[in-house]
């Protein structure tokens, strides 16, 4: 007998209750999940069926079905399981599945065995299809796989996918994931007391979400067949928003005695530093170690012998690292999140559009802004240098909002998903597809941004005319007074496939970090052939010009993100300095007369490892302009005033 083994049940529990209850499953069928995934029972056949007009399918239960009967909640399969970027993939390696999904879809022309007619429609011409068409019925769910969290899609089976949505349902459906046996299955309950025969089963495709804007917005995956208002499309009370607060933010200690900067024991201890009395650096990177040579500094093995500290790990207690420690300096500002976590970065963005005698008053402001009837309200709020974007966690409702007002105005609806705070193009999809971005807006913190669909494009050569992007290195010396310093070197990436606003699957296409990857070529050019060959190709758009407006763009970023006390901005301390590595790439204006920068990211302790290769004094270089007296004009650096 299955189960009979009572420490094998409650095993199952202890490593299963908490999700279980998360679902909402009702304890009494717990043992029944247990059981039946043990026994692989599928019997959901013993209590309904599908039934079809040819065109629309209906789930109609066959006998009576009680919610009060522990043998009622039913598993329902997963007949595909699949990383977002790889549905393409899948489709054409796989045998028999992109004719599964038709026939489940109901994309093209069934033939007669209900399956699609590759002779008809073409594979690839259905793969097309299916690969927009799969999101309104694939689900997600996130699991945790060594330290990030993973993404993964799923479509049920053929039951599972035709019940139909009700404002009323009578079952409920919530992904299941088993631990030790590692699969996913779909547990699927009734709601009502009892569901008589002959009776159609339903469910909420919500799943059940409550906020009247995120129903919406995930009712609007549906708006062929569900009629949407889009009045409900609005965001939420401003207090119940606090991004500053969520997913383990901590509020950061500061100290609330320390001496002006002049007279700062960390100051006057740098400033004092000398060849015969160098500046000891602590560093838990390698590479930096080795490339400070110069006799300024001392690298030491401890953090507590020295005066500079540069962690990879992050840092929030100032207020303590004042009072124990008064004369080291740490490479990180309180609250810098506000500009490398990219909801916030978003938010500082915003801000600047906000006058100076309202920014205390920005979250509201900017609140009443996406709830706007304006007809240019997205493109109202966002500046000159900064995509128009969207935070998915708060903001979902209103960029569905935005995305059919240009869905209706016949505009480009082409969109970048980022996570919050990963680098390296990790997690990062490009999309026109709703539906996609509403699935993908569920999984972990995101924001979507406009994809830049008329970037300035380079010329190589060998492949064509590619995505480029640009990586400025900025030094912050000092809030306030606002005091940043750029290094005269700059880092190019490349595409490594012509640009064409087509394909989004396509990674050597549409994205540019190539140097993680195994297989992808990775093309460097230093800055200054770069700039003579981006000059040869765009001969009225000097980069000296482009090099202007890039560092406007610094400056406006800046001043916005610490114009607020914490936790809405950056604070000044005397004992931070910090590097940050901004990447950009540049636009045409409507017009196409001006190239206009766009920031993307700002990244926290970026990896400078390219950066010592080809510029071996590039760390030499940038603590003494963050930390010394140094004439700037002796040092490749140029301060943004």
């Amino acid at each position: 007998m299955i189960g009979k083994d009572a420490h094998e049940y409650q095993d199952f529990l202890t490593l299963h209750k908490a999700q279980l209850a998360h679902a909402g499953i009702p304890e009494h069928y717990y043992r029944t999940v247990y059981e039946k995934i043990e026994l692989e029972k599928y019997d959901s056949g013993d209590y309904m069926m599908m039934l079809t007009d040819g065109v629309n399918w209906e789930v109609q239960s066959t006998t009576t079905i009680e919610s009060g009967d522990a043998n009622t909640i039913f598993l329902v399969d997963h007949c595909w399981t699949f990383h977002a970027e790889q549905v393409k993939k899948a489709l054409r390696g796989i045998p028999g599945l992109a004719q599964r999904m038709s026939s489940l879809t109901g994309v093209g022309y069934p033939d007669g065995d209900g399956y699609e007619s590759e002779e008809e429609t073409g594979l690839e011409e259905l793969i097309e299809k299916l690969t927009e068409k799969i999101w309104d019925l694939a689900e997600t769910y996130t699991i945790q796989k060594d330290d990030e969290k993973v993404t993964v899609c799923y479509m049920m089976d053929e039951l599972g996918s035709r019940i139909s949505h009700s404002e009323t349902p009578n079952m409920k459906m919530a992904p299941f994931f088993h631990i030790t046996k590692q699969f996913a299955v779909t547990l699927m309950w009734p709601i009502e007391d009892e569901i008589p025969p002959e009776t159609s089963i339903t469910r909420d495709i919500t799943l059940g979400e409550t906020d009247g804007g995120k129903r919406a917005a995930r009712l609007a995956i549906f708006r062929d067949n569900i009629e949407i208002d889009t009045g409900d499309l609005r965001m939420g009370e401003v207090e119940k928003l606090n991004p500053y607060t969520m997913y383990g933010r901590k509020d950061q200690t500061l100290p609330d005695d320390a001496p002006d900067d002049s007279e700062h024991p960390a100051s006057l201890r740098v400033m004092s530093a000398t060849p015969a009395d160098p500046i000891k650096v602590f560093t838990d990177l390698k590479f930096m170690a080795e490339a400070l040579t110069d006799p300024l500094f001392k690298v030491v093995n401890s953090d507590k012998d020295a005066d500079f500290i540069s962690s990879s790990d992050i840092f929030d207690k100032f207020k303590e690292f004042y009072k124990e420690h008064p004369t080291k300096i740490i490479n990180q500002f309180p609250n810098e999140n506000v500009v490398c976590c990219k909801d916030l970065l978003l938010k500082v963005a915003r801000r600047s559009m906000i006058p100076d005698e309202d920014r205390e008053r920005s979250d509201e402001l900017i609140i009443e802004r996406l709830n706007s009837e304006s007809k240019s309200w997205a493109e109202d709020m966002h500046p000159w240098w900064f995509p128009i974007g969207f935070d998915l966690v708060n903001e979902l409702p209103v960029f569905v909002r935005n995305y059919l007002e240009r869905e209706a105005a016949g505009l480009d609806n082409s969109w970048i998903i980022k996570p919050w705070n990963l680098s390296r193009g990790r997690g990062t999809y490009v999309t026109s597809n709703l539906a996609m971005i509403v699935k993908l807006a569920y999984t972990s913190p995101k924001v979507v941004q406009k994809y830049i669909e008329d970037p300035v494009l380079f010329y190589r050569g060998d492949v064509g005319r590619v995505k480029f992007d640009v990586r400025y290195v900025i030094l912050l010396k000092s809030v306030k007074p606002l005091k940043i310093f750029k290094y005269n070197v700059f880092w190019l990436r490349f595409a490594n496939k012509p640009f064409a606003l087509d394909e989004f699957d396509k990674y050597e296409k549409h994205f540019i970090v190539m140097n993680y990857s195994e297989t992808a070529e990775l093309k460097q050019i230093g800055d200054l052939e770069f700039m003579e060959m981006f000059e040869q190709q765009y001969p009225d758009h000097p980069w000296e010009g482009i090099d202007r407006r890039i560092c406007e763009m610094i400056k406006e970023c800046f001043t916005s993100a610490s114009c607020l006390s914490p936790p809405r901005g950056m604070a000044h301390s005397a004992q931070s300095r910090a590097i940050y590595a901004l990447d950009m790439m540049l636009k045409w204006n409507e017009d196409k007369t001006e190239m206009v920068p766009q920031l993307l990211e700002c990244n926290f302790n970026p990896d400078n490892q390219r950066a010592c290769k080809y510029h071996p004094n590039f760390y030499n270089h940038c603590l003494k302009a963050l930390l010394s007296d140094v004439d700037i004009s002796e040092i490749p650096v140029t301060e943004i005033s």
